[in-house]
Order: structure tokens, then sequence, then C-alpha cells
């Protein structure tokens, strides 16, 4: 019977109807089966009881709840209802106290004499429960509806905001990159602009879809990879990138696990000691782990005890993209020993949906 599950309204008719009809069948059952009545109920009987019922129904419904008990005004609201319910009651009390003659109703044969006085107090009240039952839980999924919406609607404008992060400062450290291979004239700079040129591709058609496949963004992955040894000496850094399973037939955020390989190679390269870059991606059925290992160098003096080389636009975006898009889905563990940092990324496939924006 709720009023705002049933789309065109012309169908939304049909079905109160329809159950106003079923009421008017259940009476004349429990009149005729239950109470024992034998004589016949003409349509003045029937309808009659109905349409007090069906009033007092959108009354409640229409009026009372969305002008008095939505707006708080308890006192009122339970006055009104008490004083209409007296209201329709009342031809039914001035004929049981003899002060009017109505047309006498049939005589029930069973539970002896049936106080109609009784019976349509407890009708109204039943339809005063189902009534505003039914408001009430209508106006609950309606803002249920609503808060969803706009809970969405922060959750796009947000990615769209993080999304927009990540770009510039993807570009920035990559072009850096490839500076630094064309200021030493180096003859792996063409070579450099082309595996740039390949990122900018997948930036710019690829890293805007809401979910890319996993085999892209691994692809992704190496392109930055390569792009990063062609600047570096491969003696003094060994860079390595393991995969294990197959990452085939899976799907995940665009540019959401560069941020950790940036990471390592901003702070875990010393030309003056030796280091190590060490990348291992495992995919399960139902997720996967990715670990990224640099080695870790002296922080400045004036450094907090304990400082971890996890900072930047990178980490702090994409901390919030995990918290976004992967709630209770996701671990991220960040662990610095004396020589080594380590972050160590776990997620699931099965992650809530991401806001079309």
């Amino acid at each position: 019977m709720t009023l705002s599950l049933f789309q065109p309204r012309a169908l939304r008719i049909l079905v109160h109807v329809a159950a106003w009809l079923a009421v008017a069948v259940l009476l004349v059952a429990f009149a005729q089966l239950v109470l024992g009545v034998e004589a016949n109920l003409h349509a003045f009987r029937i309808l009659a009881p109905v349409s007090l019922l069906a009033g007092f129904f959108y009354l409640n419904y229409w009026v009372l709840i969305p002008r008095l008990l939505a707006r708080r005004r308890f006192g009122r609201y339970f006055a009104l209802v008490l004083l209409i319910t007296l209201l329709f009651a009342l031809p039914a009390i001035l004929k049981h106290f003899g002060v009017i003659s109505l047309p006498p109703h049939p005589t029930p044969k069973r539970w002896g004499q049936v106080n109609p006085v009784q019976v349509l107090f407890v009708l109204l009240s039943l339809v005063w429960v189902v009534s505003s039952a039914l408001r009430i839980t209508g106006e609950w999924l309606q803002s249920e509806e609503m808060r969803k919406q706009l809970h969405s609607d922060q959750l796009a404008a947000e990615l769209a905001f993080l999304k927009s992060q990540v770009n510039p400062h993807f570009l920035f450290n990559t072009l850096n990159n490839v500076y630094s291979l064309a200021e030493l004239k180096s003859d792996d700079a063409p070579a450099a602009i082309l595996k740039l040129s390949h990122l900018m591709r997948y930036m710019l058609y690829e890293a805007h879809a809401p979910r890319v496949p996993l085999t892209h963004e691994i692809e992704h992955l190496r392109t930055y990879v390569d792009l990063q040894r062609l600047r570096l000496d491969p003696d003094q850094v060994p860079i390595t990138f393991a995969i294990e399973g197959d990452p085939h037939g899976h799907l995940i955020e665009p540019m959401l696990l560069i941020p950790f390989v940036e990471n390592a190679f901003k702070h875990g390269i010393s030309f003056q000691h030796a280091s190590r870059i060490g990348l291992h991606l495992r995919v399960a059925d139902d997720g996967l782990a990715f670990t990224v290992r640099n080695r870790v160098f002296a922080t400045a003096p004036d450094a907090p005890t304990g400082a971890t080389p996890v900072g930047g636009v990178g980490l702090t975006n994409v901390r919030q993209r995990l918290r976004l898009l992967y709630p209770g889905r996701h671990a991220l563990a960040l662990d610095r020993t004396e020589t080594d940092f380590t972050a160590t990324l776990t997620l699931t496939f099965d992650h809530a949906p991401v806001p079309v924006s």
C-alpha cells in the first residue's frame, strides 16, 4: 500500500484500489465466516466502513504525519488523531448509547453480542498503525536514498579531486627523469621520451576510467620502471620486478600502485651508496599483494627520530583513495629497518562500487 513504490501513478492508484477491495472482501469474510452473520451484506454496509477506513488512512498518511509528526509537533498530532478517531466513530457511539437510530446491523451468531464501537476502534487503530508505518518507512527509505546519493556524489567529487592530483604529480616526477637524461646528453633520451609518451597515453586515455584491467596497470608499471632503468646504472642500482599468479581477468583502479614505485625511486636511490629496488606482485583469485622494497639512507640531521621516507603527495593520496574505494578491504603495511623500507599493499578485488562521475 505504500505510495512511493509504484510507478507510474496509474499503477499506484490501481494497486491502492485493489488493496481496499481486498480489505472489503476480508471484512465480509470476517463477518460471515467468523461472526456467522447470515444476512446479506448490501453495498452500503460494505462500502461505508471501507470508505471510512480509507479516509482515515489517507488523512493520516498525507496530512497529519508530514505536517505535524514530521515537524515534531507530537502533542498536536496525537490529539488530532484521537479527535478524528472519535469523530469517525461518533455515529456508532451515539447509536450505541441510543442517542440516534441507524439501520440495524446483522446479528452475529458467534462470539455473542459484538460491540460495533469496539470493532470500529480496533479497525481504526489498525489503519492508523499501517498508514503510519508505511509513511514513516517510506520517508526513511527516501531519506536513506538521498543520503546514499549525497554520499556517492561526495565520494565521486573527492575521487575526482584525488585523481586530478595523481596525474600532475606523476608527470612532474617523470619529466624530471627525462630532463636529467637530456641534460647529460644521454643516448637513452629518445627512448626515455618514447617511454614517457606511453605513460602519458595511459594517463590520458585509460587513467580516467573507474577501473582498468590489472594487466594494463602492470604494463604501466613496467614502462615506468624501464624509464627509470635508462637513467640508472644497473650495477649500482639493481631493479627487480617479479609477478606471481595470473593477472588476467581482474580489474583495479588506475594509478593505484604507481605511487609506491615512485616513492621507492624517490627515496631509495643514492649515487653515493649501493641501492636496490625490488617489486613483487602476487595475484590470487580474490585479491593481490604488492610489495615494494628499497634501501634506506641516513635522514637529515634535523629529521625527527624514526622518520620514514613515505611523505609527499603520492602516498598520502593513495591512502585516501584506498580508504574510499576499499573500505575494510585493504591493508597497507609500512615497515622500516636500518637498511630497508618495505611497503606492502594487500586488497581484495571485491571492493565497494565506484561511483560514476
